[in-house]
């Protein structure tokens, strides 16, 4: 193939780093969320791996990045290091499932639109590409909990009757706290690990309690507490809440930075540092097979949440607040799409008087 003069032949490897530094000064501008930027990475970095680092980015085919996206789909998925990811019906699947490889697709697409911008491919080889199809999260409500279900799981902790006792009792305060945060305000799994105790306060408007998260794309937002959610919090804190380890050598920059955060934290592990999503999945995996028999994540908790206020008649504006949604229409999956409400609907209308 006749190259033109104006194309740079790199390796796969040099063009992702290249790539990846680009995407961290989106991130640095709030462009995107470092949480979308660990995402990519991973997802590059198996590309990477797929493809040999060794190829020229412009030898690659839409067949290779097919045969790519094949080999994908039958490894096993590497976040669940601890047991093979288990399906909503029961079963063990192998492999990543649609959303994940729509998401790898997503981010090697995107290298190669930078790449053709910078001269590094001559075609986009994705172009030809129709992406990995995902089926409607709007169509699973299953995602989520029934109210009944959702009531069951809060009070998990106070009830102390789970199975598997915890090896630090005074964490079922952080626990019930974690709950009840998740199943009634919604929070992203990101956002509550982010969020620092400094983060709760009185609102200067309204004079109620609430909690400043830090969501996509560096927006901050104020999600209201409960007066119950606030007591929780309060007790863990004060009575439950594990000091970080302490620091032992000065030189030690890294983990001295590591244990400031853990000091800055809301929620916190055993031994005292931050909790990260796994360790909240974990927590969650472990009330809802005990208490429900099923299995459940924290973003079925924040879809139970937004569901069950935008279907007690909330108005979806007031979801999107709440949920961080910049655009209505990601709102809408959680509203009530039966005939019964729209039939409601027509009958409250200021029209439909005699």
């Amino acid at each position: 193939m006749a190259s033109p003069a104006s194309l740079t032949r790199v390796t796969v490897r040099d063009a992702v780093l290249q790539y990846q530094e680009s995407l961290e000064r989106r991130v640095m501008r709030s462009e995107m969320s470092p949480t979308s930027l660990h995402a990519y990475t991973r997802d590059l970095a198996e590309f990477v791996a797929l493809l040999g680092p060794d190829t020229v980015l412009d030898d690659v085919e839409g067949d290779d990045i097919e045969v790519a996206l094949t080999r994908l789909a039958k490894a096993p998925d590497r976040r669940f290091t601890k047991g093979v990811k288990m399906g909503q019906d029961g079963s063990q699947p192998q492999g990543r499932g649609p959303h994940a490889r729509a998401r790898w697709f997503t981010a090697v697409r995107g290298l190669f639109r930078w790449a053709t911008d910078r001269g590094y491919v001559q075609v986009d080889p994705t172009l030809k590409l129709s992406p990995p199809r995902t089926p409607k999260r709007a169509s699973g409500a299953r995602l989520g909990l029934q109210a009944g279900e959702a009531r069951t799981l809060r009070a998990a902790p106070s009830t102390k009757a789970v199975d598997h006792p915890r090896a630090n009792q005074s964490l079922t305060l952080r626990d019930e706290a974690i709950l009840r945060l998740l199943i009634e305000s919604g929070p992203r799994v990101s956002e509550l690990c982010g969020a620092n105790r400094t983060d709760i306060r009185m609102h200067e408007e309204t004079d109620r309690p609430v909690l400043r998260v830090h969501g996509k794309g560096g927006k901050d937002r104020d999600l209201p507490l409960t007066r119950r959610t606030v007591e929780a919090i309060n007790a863990y804190l004060e009575q439950g809440r594990p000091s970080p380890p302490a620091v032992t050598d000065p030189a030690d920059t890294a983990r001295s930075t590591r244990v400031a955060d853990a000091e800055r934290a809301l929620f916190v592990t055993v031994r005292g540092w931050r909790m990260a999503p796994r360790d909240v999945q974990y927590l969650i995996q472990r009330y809802t097979r005990a208490k429900l028999d099923r299995r459940a994540t924290p973003h079925a908790l924040r879809h139970t949440a937004l569901t069950i206020l935008a279907r007690s008649g909330v108005d979806i504006a007031t979801v999107a607040q709440i949920a961080g949604h910049a655009n209505l229409s990601t709102t809408s999956i959680y509203m009530d799409e039966s005939m019964s409400a729209a039939a409601d609907a027509v009958d409250h209308s200021p029209m439909a008087d005699d």
